[in-house]
Parts: C-alpha cells; structure tokens; sequence
C-alpha cells in the first residue's frame, strides 16, 4: 500500500504562502498602528488651535513657547506630546515670530508616519518651508507656507524667495547701463586667497532650554541658548533637566 503525503516542492510552496500572508498581516497591523498615532496627532493640533484661540481671546496675543507634558492652566491640564516624541521630526514644533513679546501668529509642526495620507500633498510642504516635517496647523491669520514677519523657519528650512514679497527676499535685475571701458589689470602675482573655515553641520539637532521651563527640548539653530548635541549632556551643562528621551 502507497503512502501518500505532501513532498518537498508541495512543503516549501505552502511555506511560502504561509509566509507571504504573515508578513501581509504584520505590515498591515503596522500601518494601522500608524494611521492611529497620525490620528492622535491631527487630533491633538485640531485640539491646541481651538485652545489657543481662547488663549488669544483673553490676552490678544498667542503664547511664547508650548511645550509638551507642561500645565497650561486654565485651558489644559497638560500640553499633548506627540505619541513618538523622539525629539527629532516626530514633535510637536511651535513656531512664532522672534519678534516682540506679543505673538500674534503661531505655526505647529509635526509629521505622519503614514506617507500616502492625501492631507500631506494637499498642505504641500517641501524640505524648504516645512524643515522635516510634513504636517501643520496655523493660527487662521496665518498664511500656512508662506513666511511670517519675524519667523525662524523650523530646523533644516529656508524660506522661499518671491519677487513680491511674503515669501523672502525680493530679488532685482540690474538695469543696463553704458558701458565702460575696462581698466587694465596690472599684471603681476596672484595672490593665494586664504580659506575660509567652514562650520561643520549640526547632524544631531539643535536643543535649548530658555523659554522650556527648564527642560532641554528641540529648537532652532540662533535660538536663545541653543545648542547643538545628541543627546542632553551640553543643555544639562547649562541648567536644563534632562529631555524625556535622554531618559530612556
């Protein structure tokens, strides 16, 4: 009597089926994982816009900094973190002129982790106007993309340039004029020009803890007291306590 049973080929197809559908099932439980943190955070912005529109009622001006886990009393027990908090590009970014002491606008900055959310493209942030970020609320005075009076753009941004202004400097053609006879070079050595040190690049991000409530926490190259470190050791050296994630 012949013995029937499954055969390498037969074991190894069902295998890899086995497989494929494991991996179909973890990816989409960490997209959904995701899609639920991204709507922590559009809930969070949409939450702290109505706040700081009570704020603005009773003071005629936004807050100077919003700082995550401290009171702001009497509106919220507790400013929201964002649900990852690496204190990189997963923040929650407040934004405000570095003019005066009165604020009124603010921007706050943060990023979806899910890339093909349709509210990304319709925002349309670029590496120039939103740093690394990809999403943002704004007070509703507030032309999103578009360079406030004053504005410090977020880490790794530049304003853009518009010939009407708005937006950065205005740049302007030069108007032709006669033209003039070249005056002889008088020949002779060039001299070696010296070079000049260059700075290198702040890779691991900027911290400070002015206007933090003496916590260490992401902010801005020019920033009051800012410092550029991975990790808190520099901000601690100036009075700070450490950042959450220096903790872990």
């Amino acid at each position: 009597m012949k013995k029937s049973g499954f055969s390498l080929i037969e074991l190894l197809i069902v295998l890899t089926i086995v497989g494929m559908l494991a991996l179909l099932a973890i990816w989409t439980f960490h997209l959904q994982i995701m899609k639920g943190r991204d709507a922590k955070r559009k809930a969070d912005l949409a939450k702290l816009q109505l706040i700081l529109e009570d704020y603005f009622n009773d003071n005629d001006c936004y807050p100077e900094t919003l700082t995550c886990n401290d009171a702001f009393l009497p509106y919220l027990s507790s400013i929201p973190c964002d649900p990852v908090n690496d204190g990189l590009n997963h923040v929650y970014f407040y934004s405000v002129s570095q003019q005066g002491t009165c604020k009124r606008w603010y921007k706050i900055f943060t990023t979806l982790e899910n890339q093909k959310d349709t509210i990304i493209k319709k925002i349309g942030c670029t590496q120039a106007t939103c740093g690394p970020f990809n999403y943002l609320v704004a007070s509703y005075n507030t032309e999103i993309l578009v360079q406030q009076l004053g504005e410090v753009y977020p880490p790794g941004g530049t304003p853009p340039v518009s010939p009407t202004g708005g937006g950065g400097t205005a740049t302007s053609t030069p108007t032709q004029g006669p033209t003039s006879t070249p005056t002889p070079t008088p020949q002779g050595p060039t001299p070696t020009p010296t070079p000049t040190p260059t700075q290198a690049p702040c890779l691991s991000g900027w911290y400070t803890c002015v206007n933090q409530g003496g916590k260490c926490n992401i902010s801005y190259e020019g920033a009051p007291g800012a410092v550029c470190s991975s990790t808190c050791n520099f901000c601690s050296a100036q009075g700070c306590t450490f950042f959450p994630i220096c903790l872990f």
